[in-house]
């Protein structure tokens, strides 16, 4: 099994991809990129920033139909275009399969990225919560500290007014 500096090939249903150890983000929607050295023929998908390693699809029956015009045309236009070019019902089968196949390691990296980008939103949004909480705790520590010396400058003046026979309002006699 191949791997990549700071990522692991794993195999799929559909074929080999990268899982990358979680980097360090300097900023939001830092960009990941997988230098990929791996011998033979491969597909290599990149989505955002992220390249994608997938295991070799057998042969198109069709040359001159790509893989990214397999994948974004309707569904409609390629029964037709597979009828008009007399392909038998095997090697029609094989290029809707790999059209499915196409699409599924497309929207699975979709999720990869966009469960990437979230938890990145989750880890910032939690840093914030942390430094946030800590002001709390500061700003809770002065007021403490503040109410600390106002209840000894008041028992300091109420000791004062004790020992000089000042009568006190009966309310500041409770506290």
């Amino acid at each position: 099994m191949p791997t990549f500096g700071t990522a692991d090939v794993k195999p799929g249903p559909c074929g080999w991809y990268v899982m990358p150890h979680e980097p360090k983000r300097e900023r939001k929607g830092a960009q990941v990129s997988f230098q990929a050295k791996w011998e033979g023929k491969h597909t290599g998908v990149s989505i955002k920033g992220v390249s994608l390693l997938q295991a070799p699809l057998s042969p198109c029956p069709i040359p001159d139909i790509s893989d990214d015009e397999l994948v974004s045309i309707s569904v409609r236009d390629l029964n037709r275009t597979l009828k008009l070019r007399g392909l038998t019902r095997e090697e029609i089968v094989r290029m809707k399969q790999r059209r499915r196949t196409l699409k599924n390691r497309g929207y699975a990296a979709s999720c990869r990225i966009k469960r990437i980008e979230q938890k990145d939103e989750l880890e910032t949004e939690k840093s914030q919560e942390w430094n946030d909480l800590e002001v709390m705790k500061d700003n809770n520590r002065k007021i403490r500290e503040d109410i600390e010396t106002w209840k000894s400058k008041f028992e300091a003046l109420r000791k004062f007014a004790i020992a000089q026979k000042i009568p006190l309002p009966p309310e500041l006699d409770s506290i």
